[in-house]
């Protein structure tokens, strides 16, 4: 029992500031100052909560290694935007913790029982998340919800229905099982479409543009990084659990297509949050890719440092990015022409992350793309490669083009003044992450010595 508590100390963490939250609830009138401080305080405990942490497999339900530490760090991490801009209300505080909860125990997951529960702990919390705390209509914001609702629920039904069949025939819920016949095959497919699902790759991907878009900025900006590294985790645990030749022939192309869909789409989006959705379906096309190219090596852990790399920085990147649409209120590229005149600081950072998300260096977005690219073409994926590499370069053609619009564009006549002082967290944090995007494309450069 001691060696579960420590184990599982960061997801304790989590837990407590759920009830925290829910206690809140309790009182007559609570301050939204405890709120807000129960969302930061959380995340950065998981995070310190870590260092206690020892790798071990405590079967049958959890496994705790190196590589759920990693992923761990960079979920809570990643969090930690939307809890800084927290509103202050004790219920979305109580979700937010929930869902972060949900990552943590899809983290120390040790077989697909585990899996589920990680799963739907992560998700149940963030439809309703998705609803409450919305930028777009009320109405706009429940139909968001809704559509992120019933295409969860396909995740958890089809990842349930392709454990029975998997179970059925290698009677194993962990790994080991071997060699697979159509059955366990099938069922691993049927998984295996379950976090794809909740990755938002092709052609799983309709929920995402709108749920992206009808969420409040740090709301996206969470979904898109936290959520979605932990749904490349769910991916990564399920080929190590149930491993099958296919995962290494599929996942590289689809992630491919994957990455030049979502480019594609994005250059016809006038919304900048639309547009943002779609920059993000690309790079879940390249994490795939990532992902591919670790099954077809075998396991590699070279292949895997590249994915958890990409995760970190492109944490950095859409949280920034999404911040930036919360700190100025920039809804179009319309309202974007001209930004840089009226607020050179914040059109600085943006463009920085823009440089970033573009794969331009020396960013950490260029470092990223490189890392998961070689790891590529190590595993022999040169035609995946080179459609992700394309997916790349029509990207620039709407990063690139939001820079143009902020510097050479002349803005509206009409275009209301500025408040510096406004949505000044949300600044700040804008600049952090441009500076850490940035400094992370030398990080490779710099030798640690242990």
């Amino acid at each position: 029992m001691t060696g579960l508590a420590i184990a599982l100390a960061p997801q304790a963490v989590l837990a407590a500031g759920v009830f925290g939250a829910l206690g809140l609830g309790l009182m007559a009138r609570p301050s939204p100052m405890w709120a807000r401080a129960l969302a930061v305080l959380a995340p950065l405990a998981a995070l310190a909560a870590l260092r206690l942490v020892v790798p071990a497999y405590l079967p049958p339900l959890v496994d705790v290694d190196f590589k759920g530490l990693a992923w761990q760090l960079v979920i809570y991490a990643g969090a930690l935007p939307l809890a800084i801009c927290s509103s202050g209300d004790d219920v979305e505080t109580a979700l937010f913790l929930g869902a972060t909860l949900g990552m943590g125990l899809l983290c120390a997951a040790g077989n697909l029982v585990m899996l589920f529960v990680g799963l739907e702990f992560m998700s149940l919390p963030a439809y309703l998340l998705v609803a409450r705390a919305g930028a777009q209509g009320r109405s706009r914001r429940l139909e968001a919800a809704v559509k992120y609702f019933f295409a969860g629920a396909m995740a958890g039904a089809l990842f349930l229905f392709g454990l029975a069949l998997y179970y059925g025939e290698t009677g194993r819920l962990g790994p080991g099982a071997g060699a697979l016949g159509g059955l366990g095959r099938a069922g691993v497919s049927l998984m295996a479409a379950a976090a794809l699902f909740k990755i938002g790759a092709v052609p799983l991907h309709w929920w995402l543009p709108d749920v992206y878009e009808a969420a409040s900025p740090e709301v996206s900006g969470f979904l898109s990084t936290s959520m979605k590294a932990a749904a490349v985790l769910f991916l990564v645990r399920l080929v190590q659990i149930a491993p099958d030749p296919m995962f290494a022939v599929v996942l590289p192309w689809l992630g491919a297509a994957t990455a030049l869909y979502g480019a594609a789409l994005a250059l016809r989006q006038k919304g900048l949050r639309r547009l943002l959705a779609y920059s993000s379906l690309s790079h879940a096309g390249l994490l795939v890719l990532g992902v591919g190219a670790w099954a077809r090596l075998g396991g590699d852990p070279d292949a895997l440092r590249a994915i958890l790399f990409y995760l970190a920085a492109y944490a950095l990147m859409s949280n920034g990015a999404f911040l930036f649409v919360a700190a100025t209120g920039v809804q179009t590229r319309d309202d974007l022409k001209g930004w840089a005149a009226r607020s050179g600081g914040t059109a600085a950072a943006f463009a920085a992350l823009l440089f970033a998300l573009g794969g331009i260096p020396p960013t950490g977005g260029f470092m990223a793309k490189l890392l998961v690219f070689w790891q590529s073409l190590r595993a022999g994926l040169v035609w995946p490669a080179a459609l992700a590499a394309l997916a790349s370069i029509v990207s620039l053609g709407y990063y690139l083009g939001l820079v143009r619009d902020m510097y050479f564009e002349v803005p509206a006549a009409n275009c209301a003044p500025i408040d510096a002082s406004a949505r000044a967290r949300e600044r700040i944090l804008v600049l952090a992450c441009a500076v850490g995007a940035v400094v992370l494309g030398l990080a490779p450069l710099l030798r640690i010595r242990p």
